[in-house]
């Protein structure tokens, strides 16, 4: 059986367990359905429409029916002269209850008669009634006790032969319900046998199979702790089944995507979501890498800050979207004019900052200058508008005297000055060289 199973594919004994497992619940299911159907269901249907259509409306007729004695008999001994109203009302309900019970009794003959003959007691007693409350003061006397005896017999006829109807439907009833419990007792101990035999079967497949998956499901288990301890070169070895050599495969494709995933995600960590730059927190560790390369090589780096101009006025004006939209524009300008090892920074909201590495103060003013036209020169748009837009940048370099924190203080003390000169123009630091002139 071992043998046999190691030839074939997983799918194929799964498949044949699950038939096996499922053959036992599908015979009772059916078996189940015909015999909850017939023996189960019908019997309560039946018991339903008898409690609703036949006892509940036999009761109702029994109980208006001795409601009726009250106001005839307060209106023959001149307690109530409202009396007739009461009678007709509860005649008009007793009508509409035999008119609702009638066609929907269909029960046994015996019943059906005992209901016909209780009507004609009614009828015989509604003629009674009425021909009491409509006697005259001077027949009162002499007929209203004849009367009021033939009403009180008729009703009481028709309420014990209602009540005989009553005890009739009760026990069809009765043994309805009866009928059903035990069937549905039946059905309840097939199912069983049936969830018996379904997890005996699964048992024994999930034995079998088992056995021979054992040691490629350790593997995969192998690998997947290897994975989560770091090991994202180690790639997992199965034959059989071939249906988990897939599975194994897909695994080290995965591993494969999810480095490429964490590689990508480590860039998202530096990336300005809106410019697509590197943000503050590369800017702060590029500051620490470029300083380290001073104090090794000698290398000087030039800083530039760079600042929008009147940028809370764009967001005012046209709207926080066309800011956002004047932001991504300077994130393109700023990779199209600047060398390929430059790196440009998105450091706070319309701030931006741009190392220059190997760069002396005087490159480094022609760039800014150059960035600094270029940004003025471009075709700003959102929607319709055109959108003018201008910067002001600081330039700074670094010596053998200054910091991370003195450098950046240099470029933000040059790009204050070119604010307060009028901004839309570029400033080197007082400490690094020669302050620039305003270009028109």
């Amino acid at each position: 059986m071992i043998g046999l199973l190691k030839t074939r594919s997983f799918r194929f004994w799964i498949g044949l367990y699950a038939v096996l497992a499922l053959l036992p619940i599908a015979v009772s299911a059916i078996a189940g359905f015909v015999l909850l159907n017939q023996s189960v269901i019908v019997p309560f249907e039946n018991v339903a429409e008898q409690q609703r259509y036949h006892a509940g409306p036999t009761q109702q007729l029994s109980i208006l029916m001795k409601d009726t004695l009250a106001p005839v008999d307060e209106f023959a001994s001149g307690a109530n002269p409202t009396g007739p109203l009461t009678y007709r009302r509860l005649r008009e309900q007793i009508e509409a209850e035999f008119a609702i019970l009638e066609p929907h009794f269909h029960i046994e003959t015996g019943a059906r008669d005992l209901l016909q003959r209780a009507r004609e007691d009614w009828i015989a007693a509604d003629r009674s009634a009425t021909e009491l409350i409509s006697l005259s003061p001077s027949a009162m006397e002499k007929d209203a006790g004849r009367l009021m005896r033939q009403f009180h017999g008729h009703i009481a006829a028709a309420s014990d032969k209602l009540s005989a109807v009553y005890r009739l439907i009760s026990v069809a009833i009765s043994a309805d319900h009866d009928k059903a419990v035990l069937y549905y007792e039946r059905s309840i101990w097939i199912m069983g046998i049936a969830g018996a035999a379904s997890f005996i079967t699964t048992l024994s497949g999930i034995f079998l199979v088992g056995r021979i998956m054992t040691r490629s499901v350790n593997r995969l288990v192998d690998g997947a702790e290897r994975f989560a301890q770091g090991e994202r070169d180690y790639r997992i070895e199965i034959q059989v089944p071939p249906e988990l050599r897939r599975v194994a495969e897909e695994f080290n494709r995965m591993i494969g995507r999810i480095k490429m995933s964490e590689t990508a995600l480590a860039d998202l960590a530096v990336r300005d979501s809106l410019t697509r730059l590197l943000n503050r927190r590369a800017f702060e560790n590029a500051l620490t890498e470029t300083f380290d390369r001073v104090q090794r090589l000698g290398e000087t780096t030039a800083l530039l800050a760079l600042d929008i101009d009147h940028f809370k006025s764009i967001n005012d004006t046209y709207g926080h979207a066309a800011g956002d939209v004047v932001l991504q524009e300077i994130g393109v300008v700023l990779g199209k004019n600047l060398r390929s090892f430059d790196r440009p920074f998105r450091v706070g909201g319309e701030e931006f900052s741009v190392l220059l590495p190997g760069t002396t103060i005087a490159t480094a003013r022609e760039t800014a200058e150059r960035l600094r036209k270029a940004i003025e020169n471009h075709q700003f748009r959102y929607g319709t508008d055109r959108i003018d837009v201008t910067v002001s940048l600081g330039v700074a370099t670094t010596n053998t005297e200054m910091d991370r924190t003195s450098l950046v203080e240099a470029a933000d003390s040059a790009l204050y000055e070119a604010k307060l000169n009028g901004r839309n123009r570029v400033e080197v630091s007082i400490g690094a060289g020669r302050k620039g002139d305003k270009v028109a």
